[in-house]
């Protein structure tokens, strides 16, 4: 006699089942659960995409021009997922949604305007684009390393050498990944010029040349531009756009790039551009790690000229190249 809670038990009455009609009935419940037989190639990680619990959770901040760029070749890798953007400035916040949802073919990519909800909400993104104007580069890069994510900055990584140190101490109190647009540390042709140099290949280094952006000037502005009204909040939230920058009346042109020039928002044609060219320089005389103890000033608007010397005596010069 079966016992009780058996399956002989439970089977209905006159039923009976052999053992090839249980091997077929297995079979067909497992085609079953196997169906849709036909799988999308993204969904496995294939066709240059990665699997989707492989990807990178991206968002950004601040998107202009140069951001457009970065933010393109990054989903283009497959590698990552593109999620929200957060800027206080409306029409640039829509341009990159529309950018994103074009690509992914949905209305997913989410904006903001205030950078604290943003990293309070969005608890699911990994990596954050920061492509901002000068002002917000380190300010942006600690809330967000802060808040848990790692960072891609756009050069320069910072306004002052205190800025500088806060996000490096950032990075390593929260254990997070922060890169910045250094490129020349990374792309080839770069590495192989500061290997020939740091190798001795080219002979005993006493002065290394370091290019600097002949389209924008050393000396920046102290002035204000002319006040204009406000717009309307959902348009522009004009203190946020200011960030960690003294107050100063809102101007249309700051926002459409004219705060390139203005002290309190630019680093000049030495601190923009001089974030490529002096770290190259640095690492091919194996000073990578610290900064000039001697800077000779030279009385010229663009800062060609100026001489910069270490504490090895190793000097650095800076050029526009003419």
């Amino acid at each position: 006699m079966p016992q009780a809670g058996s399956s002989e038990s439970r089977r209905p009455s006159g039923a009976r089942v052999d053992r090839r009609g249980f091997l077929k009935t297995a079979a067909a419940g497992a085609m079953a659960v196997a169906a849709p037989a036909v799988v999308s190639p993204a969904v496995l990680g294939m066709g240059g995409r990665a699997a989707p619990g492989d990807r990178i959770v991206l968002g950004g901040i601040g998107i202009g021009n140069r951001g457009r760029g970065d933010l393109d070749w990054i989903m283009g890798t497959g590698q990552v997922q593109m999620v929200a953007v957060c800027d206080p400035n409306k029409k640039r916040r829509e341009a990159v949604k529309k950018t994103v949802d074009e690509r992914y073919k949905n209305n997913d990519c989410k904006m903001y305007s205030d950078i604290r909800e943003y990293l309070a909400e969005r608890t699911d993104i990994d990596l954050m684009l920061v492509t901002t104007g000068d002002r917000w580069h380190a300010f942006a890069s600690i809330l967000t390393m802060r808040a848990g994510k790692d960072v891609y900055s756009e050069k320069p990584s910072c306004m002052t050498i205190a800025e500088g140190q806060a996000v490096v101490d950032t990075a390593k109190r929260y254990g997070r990944v922060y890169q910045t647009g250094t490129q020349r540390l990374s792309e080839p042709k770069f590495v192989f010029a500061i290997e020939l140099a740091r190798s001795g290949r080219l002979g005993k280094v006493h002065t290394a040349r370091a290019h600097i952006a002949p389209w924008d000037a050393a000396d920046m502005r102290h002035d204000w531009l002319p006040p204009e009204p406000e717009p309307p909040q959902e348009e522009m939230l004009w203190e946020n756009w200011l960030g960690p920058c003294p107050w100063r009346p809102y101007n249309s042109k700051y926002v459409w790039g004219q705060w390139r020039g203005h002290y309190d928002f630019h680093t000049s044609a030495i601190g923009e551009w001089g974030a490529h060219t002096f770290a190259q320089a640095q690492a091919g005389i194996d000073m990578l790690d610290t900064s000039p103890v001697h800077y000779q000033f030279v009385k010229d608007p663009t800062g060609h000229g100026m001489v910069t010397t270490f504490a090895n005596g190793v000097k650095m010069t800076l050029s526009r190249g003419n």
